[in-house]
């Protein structure tokens, strides 16, 4: 009498038990980085922008995590951004767990970039990546950046005149009767 081997159950019974012991040995993220605002920023290049990268650090349960180290950084080279003139910018999460990426300014190269965003608390670390963009100031938007100014000098121009001849017709109304 001769035996078969059937060997066809276990290379599935193989996979489920790696997978298990893979899923065993992952640890599970204590707490989460999610990006407030900036995610696919659009920056002027040498330019502050409207809306700089804000991250929210919160836990498993999506509860809000206070006093969480964040640190932004910028590529060195290559189109990129400062903070305050620097690369790096850290910050403490407040009590609704965000950071704000303050200073942050457009470098003079046009193109994509990701501002690394790491997180530390309680000896936990996370990492995110913030996806930017730099793209050149619209040629028109030059032109009516002079406009502005020339607008706001006509302008104080005219409120100087105004003040000149409010105060002659106070001047006037208030001399005495006979030097009118």
């Amino acid at each position: 009498m001769k035996l078969a081997r059937n060997h066809g159950g276990v290379a599935p019974l193989s996979v489920l038990l790696c997978f298990q012991v893979a899923l065993a040995q992952q640890r599970s993220a204590a707490f989460t980085i999610g990006i407030v605002q900036g995610d696919g920023g659009v920056n002027y290049v040498n330019h502050k922008p409207p809306h700089v990268p804000v991250v929210k650090i919160a836990d498993s349960s999506g509860r809000a995590l206070a006093g969480a180290r964040v640190r932004f950084q910028a590529p060195e080279s290559g189109p990129s951004a400062t903070f305050n003139g620097s690369p790096t910018y850290s910050a403490i999460t407040g009590a609704d767990g965000t950071a704000r990426a303050a200073g942050f300014r457009a470098n003079s190269l046009a193109g994509p970039f990701m501002v690394s965003v790491v997180a530390e608390y309680e000896g936990e670390t996370e990492q995110q990546q913030v996806p930017q963009n730099n793209v050149a100031l619209p040629a028109d938007a030059k032109a009516n950046h002079h406009h502005l100014a020339l607008k706001i000098l006509i302008g104080a121009a005219a409120i100087g005149l105004f003040m000149y001849i409010l105060w002659e017709s106070y001047i006037d109304k208030n001399k005495p009767a006979g030097q009118r």
